[in-house]
Parts: structure tokens; C-alpha cells; sequence
């Protein structure tokens, strides 16, 4: 008996330490989590990523324990697509509760779930979130700002749905060790650490997500001519491969550099998600048009010359400047983008149509160069066309800007200020917000007063609600029997945001009837 003992340890030892047998299945592991997104009435995109070269199966039912029916679908991962999975599931039925998860033998993944939208026939409550700009990147082990905080409190809200919108990563981060992303490794490795953060894999885990790229996926500013053609595919590839975006059913635009990400996503009879994509498309700046003699560049090019002389500024930008603007030639979605969007705003018969924005539409001067301001035309040939058809509701929800910043959107404040729709500006997840980064270059062109200024730019405007200073995400909350929509800007710790000026100012606003 001793012996038999002594064997049966030594052959559990061995077993413990030795390899897994020749045939045998090698476990699989899920590092990142799991994620559902682009979800329609009657199908969803489900994606995760394992270790390891495998065949996963997505496994569906509306059984948070799969034991009644369960839907499956087998998916190969490979190290050409960074092991990852995404996995296209239908049919569905809609406005119901999914379930999820990945297998590989006796291996399973975190359980996920989503909601299917419901029937575009009939009426039905949305409640969603979004926001943007989160730079996960590591200094010595700790993050460079913060541990994603505004998503754990957008998972409170218990939201239908998560619109991650734009610089999903920072592969330029100035905290990056090794300096901006380049490669396609490089872009991959941002991706799993922002994916290192329990915030963002709790938040995609809990919800569907519709995702959209802006600059920092692959570097800051880029527009679609100037762009380093490798650059942008590395940056572009490895997007598609790390967030669950349907990658099929696209438009085709030969002079974009690549087919521009564009989706329409009904949600009941009372709202539309429509998703731009305004840097596929773009065409260049034209900050050297706007130099002054000196190499300065122009702070407000478009302010009014009584205002520009009260800001300190020249009377008159450098000559060019507004024509090289309001060039028609030059445009920000692409011909084949942008006559889609205005199809879907003049037939659409959604009482809400919500225009998911990277950049800013509504005019508040301060460098304009990189928003909608910067292509005067083609913005203003968009709100004229919302305004000729009388099209109502019209929303921009919109990121980038680092700040929360409310107001209505005309074509001119002061030439014509007509309201024509609205855009909720929100954010950031995680980087500097608006005031550190005006602060910053205000110390570097020798001005302290620049946030002050910024700040006054904004009460030209009538700026509904600001705050510089806040990280933050919005609440979309569509009441069909109100036939409102009410859109509320919330900070880390799901408290509302305040004016910054004005706190008896609350950051809210409701559009409708």
C-alpha cells in the first residue's frame, strides 16, 4: 500500500508538470475578453480573441445558461488576423435579450450579452451611451491618466447600447515608450493594452458597441491624402481586426483611400444611428494657407474681423485662407459618403436621427482646421440641405474635443445663425481634456490667457453648456410616447455635468416634440 501510494503521487506529479499529451486539445484562453457590436433587429457581430491558432465556436441563446436552444457558430482564428474572432450570428429575433460566449473543447470565454434592436415598424424606448478619446497607454505600470473610469459608470446606465466614438486607442500617445505606432504590431499591442483595462472589457461584455475610428488609430490629424499609405493600413487593419464592426456591407468610394465605414442602424420606429466616417475620405488641411508671414498660424480664421481684433488677432486671416476653407472642390465624407448621409436625413422616417460625428459641426472658430469648420462648403452644403427639406431632430453626437460642449448648429453665428440641428459634444475617456491642452499651447506661444479666450469664443456662440475640464460620457434617452430625446453629459462618477461658467447650468438637453 505504501508503494501504491508513493506511485499514484509520483504519477500525479508527472501529470501535473508534463505537457499536454500528443492529440489531446491545448487549453485556450480568452485574454481580452468578449465584445458584441453592429447588432440589427435580426443579427449581431460577436468578437474576442484567444492565445492561440484554434477553431472557436460562438455559442447564442437567450439563456444566460445556454441550456435551452442555443445557437452555434464555428469560427477559425489565426495569426494572420491576430487570433482574433469575429463572427457575424443570425437570425435573431428582435428587441431580445442574447447571450454569448466562445468554446474551444472543455475552454469557454466570459459570457457576454446584447439586445437586439427592436422592429423599425414599432415605437420603442432607447436609452444609450457614448463617448470617445481613451489612451490607455502605460508609464512604468500605471496608466498615464486614469483607469477608464467614465465607462464603468456608462455600464451603470445599464444602456441598450455603447457608441465608442473615435480614438478608440492613442498609437501616438506622447506616453508611448517606443514612440508613435508604426507597424501593425504596433497598432495591435495598443489595442490590448486599452483592453487591459477591466472598465472597457466590463462595458463591451455588458452591451453591444457600434464603433468608429477618428485620428489617434493611426495619427493625429491624419486626413486621406497625406497620410503614409502603410500607416493608415496598419492603423486601419488592425481596428477592424479589435472592435466587432461589420466589415461586408460597405460603401464603395474609388477616390477615398479606402471604402468609407458608413452604417445606418434603426432602433424602433423613433431613431436612427448613423455612423460617419469623416477620415477615410477627407481631403488635406490647409493650415499652409493660413500661415501668416511670420510661420504663425492663423488661431481663428473664420471669427469676424471686429471679433479678431478684440481677440488680439490681425483684422484679416493671410490671403487665401478662407477661400482655400470654403474650397467646394475639397470635401470631409467623400462624394459617395456624403450623398448617403442625405439620402438617409431626407427619407428616413425615424422621428430621431442621431449622427454619430468624430469631429465637431457646430462653429466655435478656435482652430478650426481639423473639424467641420475647416471644410466650410461641404458643412454648409449639409445644413442647408437639413434646412431646405425641413428635416427635424436632427442630433450630432459627437467626441474628440476633450470636453463636454452643447449647443445648436447654424451656418454662421453671425452671418446666418438660423438653429438647423444640435450636437452634443462629449468626453474624453482618458487623456488631457480641452483646458490642459489649451493651457499647454497657450504656455507655448507665450499666452496665459488662452483658456480666458477660448472661453469668450464660446459665449460669442451662446454655447448652451461647456465644461473644459471633465472627463465624461452622454445618456441618450428616446421616449416614444413623449416623443422627446434627451441627451445628458455625466462625469466619472455618473453625476451630470455642470457649466463650467455657470454651475446652476446643468449640461442636459431635450430635443422634441
Amino acid at each position: 500500500m505504501r508503494r501504491l501510494s508513493t506511485l499514484l503521487a509520483t504519477v500525479a506529479l508527472v501529470a501535473a508538470v508534463s505537457p499536454t499529451p500528443a492529440g489531446a486539445a491545448a487549453p485556450v484562453s480568452f485574454p481580452d475578453g468578449v465584445a458584441s457590436g453592429d447588432v440589427t433587429p435580426v443579427s449581431a457581430v460577436l468578437w474576442t480573441r484567444a492565445d492561440q491558432a484554434t477553431t472557436l465556436t460562438a455559442e447564442v441563446s437567450t439563456d444566460p445558461s445556454f441550456a435551452l436552444r442555443t445557437l452555434r457558430f464555428p469560427e477559425s482564428v489565426t495569426a494572420s488576423a491576430d487570433f482574433t474572432a469575429k463572427i457575424v450570428v443570425a437570425p435573431l429575433v428582435p428587441n431580445h435579450r442574447y447571450f454569448y460566449r466562445f468554446r474551444h473543447d472543455g475552454s469557454v470565454s466570459p459570457v457576454g450579452t446584447f439586445k437586439t434592436a427592436p422592429s423599425p415598424l414599432l415605437p420603442a424606448g432607447v436609452r444609450f451611451v457614448y463617448t470617445g478619446d481613451s489612451d490607455g497607454t502605460m508609464v512604468n505600470g500605471h496608466p498615464a491618466f486614469n483607469n477608464f473610469e467614465t465607462l464603468a459608470a456608462a455600464r451603470n446606465e445599464n444602456p441598450d447600447f455603447f457608441v465608442y466614438l473615435g480614438d478608440t486607442i492613442y498609437a501616438d500617445s506622447v506616453f508611448r515608450p517606443t514612440g508613435p505606432a508604426v507597424t501593425l504590431d504596433d497598432y495591435r499591442g495598443a489595442y490590448r493594452v486599452n483592453r487591459g483595462y477591466a472598465n472597457l472589457t466590463d462595458l463591451l461584455r455588458a452591451t453591444s458597441t457600434y464603433a468608429i475610428w477618428d485620428d489617434h488609430e493611426v495619427v493625429n490629424d491624419f486626413d486621406s491624402v497625406t497620410v503614409d499609405p502603410q500607416r493608415y493600413a496598419n492603423g486601419r487593419q488592425a481596428f477592424l481586426e479589435n472592435l466587432p464592426v461589420e466589415t461586408v456591407l460597405r460603401l464603395h468610394d474609388a477616390g477615398c483611400r479606402s471604402d468609407p465605414m458608413f452604417r445606418v442602424f434603426r432602433w424602433g420606429r423613433d431613431a436612427d444611428v448613423i455612423v460617419l466616417d469623416e477620415r477615410s475620405c477627407r481631403s488635406a488641411e490647409v493650415k499652409p494657407a493660413c500661415t501668416f508671414a511670420n510661420g504663425s498660424l492663423d488661431l481663428a480664421p473664420t471669427l469676424p474681423p471686429p471679433a479678431r481684433m478684440q481677440f488680439g488677432l490681425p483684422a484679416n486671416p493671410p490671403p487665401g485662407c478662407l477661400a482655400a476653407l470654403n474650397d467646394p472642390t475639397r470635401t470631409y465624407l467623400g462624394s459617395v459618403q456624403k450623398q448617403a448621409l442625405l439620402t438617409v436625413l431626407r427619407w428616413s422616417p425615424a422621428r430621431f436621427k442621431f449622427v454619430v460625428s468624430e469631429d465637431a459641426i457646430q462653429q466655435f472658430y478656435a482652430l478650426p482646421y481639423d473639424r467641420w469648420e475647416g471644410y466650410g462648403a461641404e458643412r454648409a452644403e449639409i445644413l442647408n440641405f437639413i434646412r431646405a427639406n425641413a428635416i427635424r431632430n436632427v442630433t450630432f453626437l459627437t467626441t474628440d474635443e476633450h470636453a463636454v460642449l452643447m449647443n445648436q448648429v447654424f451656418v454662421d453665428r453671425f452671418a446666418d445663425p438660423q438653429p438647423i440641428a444640435y450636437e452634443a459634444v462629449t468626453g474624453p475617456i482618458a487623456t488631457f481634456t480641452s483646458q490642459q491642452q489649451i493651457a499647454a499651447f497657450g504656455q507655448a506661444l507665450g499666452d496665459p490667457n488662452l483658456v480666458a479666450k477660448f472661453q469668450a469664443a464660446l459665449n460669442l456662440v451662446g454655447e448652451d453648456c461647456r465644461n473644459l475640464d471633465v472627463d465624461s460620457y452622454a445618456v441618450v434617452t428616446v421616449d416614444p410616447a413623449a416623443a422627446t430625446a434627451t441627451i445628458t453629459m455625466k462625469n466619472s462618477d455618473g453625476a451630470m455635468v455642470h457649466d463650467q461658467l455657470t454651475a446652476s447650468i446643468s449640461c442636459t438637453a431635450t430635443i422634441g416634440p
